[in-house]
């Protein structure tokens, strides 16, 4: 479990601003993300929050949907749709409204599974209450808890044995050596395979990708 990782604070604004002034006037090219996390079975999924408006007594998280306000902001959901494809993930919209309104207990969850440049094509549905939601929600968020080995995991796995091969141990019987050489002995081979067990050795996911790549061969 993600016993490292912190509960969710306010949203600092900040980097926004900051990002605002540097562009000083410039349209931006980028778009802000409200969420994004890893599934370690279903791969990545993105979430952004469309907020319905109190002023618009009419339009309701249930009713309100991309396709009525389609042309005023495309480009948002073109982006993220491309996102989406670049990184094999799922894409959530979710219609809600601020809590204390009037449609607080309306929550619409849209998941986008097809579009083009003239809107959604494709999408799956689903209405909550807003507890409802929670649920789904911290469901949602408790799978994709990973701790501080489940990410380096998944870097070290992305890299070739030659870059794992070139890491350089900073402790230890074989300080200064890389894995690569240290691995050419018998005695280092049973050396990173007792390493790789280490769980407070530094590098230890790293040895264990390397191995894992080196046994492949």
């Amino acid at each position: 479990m993600g016993t490292e990782s912190k509960k969710l604070g306010h949203d600092d604004s900040s980097g926004f601003e900051f990002a605002r002034e540097m562009l000083a006037g410039d349209v931006t090219a980028g778009i802000n993300f409200d969420r994004i996390m890893k599934n370690p079975e279903e791969g990545y999924q993105i979430i952004e929050y469309l907020l319905c408006d109190e002023n618009q007594p009419k339009v309701t998280p249930y009713t309100s949907h991309p396709r009525y306000y389609w042309n005023k902001n495309k480009n948002k959901f073109l982006a993220l749709w491309r996102t989406k494809t670049d990184f094999d993930a799922a894409l959530f919209l979710v219609n809600y409204a601020k809590k204390g309104t009037a449609h607080e207990n309306e929550v619409l969850l849209i998941e986008v599974l097809d579009m083009d440049e003239t809107g959604i094509l494709k999408e799956k549905q689903t209405r909550f209450t807003r507890s409802g939601f929670s649920r789904w929600f911290r469901d949602k968020n408790s799978q994709c808890l990973s701790d501080t080995d489940g990410i380096l995991r998944d870097i070290y796995d992305k890299k070739s044995l030659e870059e794992l091969g070139r890491i350089v141990l900073a402790k230890g019987k074989h300080q200064g050596e890389s894995l690569r050489d240290i691995w050419s002995r018998a005695e280092g081979k049973s050396y990173l395979r007792f390493y790789q067990q280490q769980r407070n050795y530094e590098y230890h996911t790293a040895v264990e990708c390397f191995v894992k790549k080196q046994e492949a061969q």
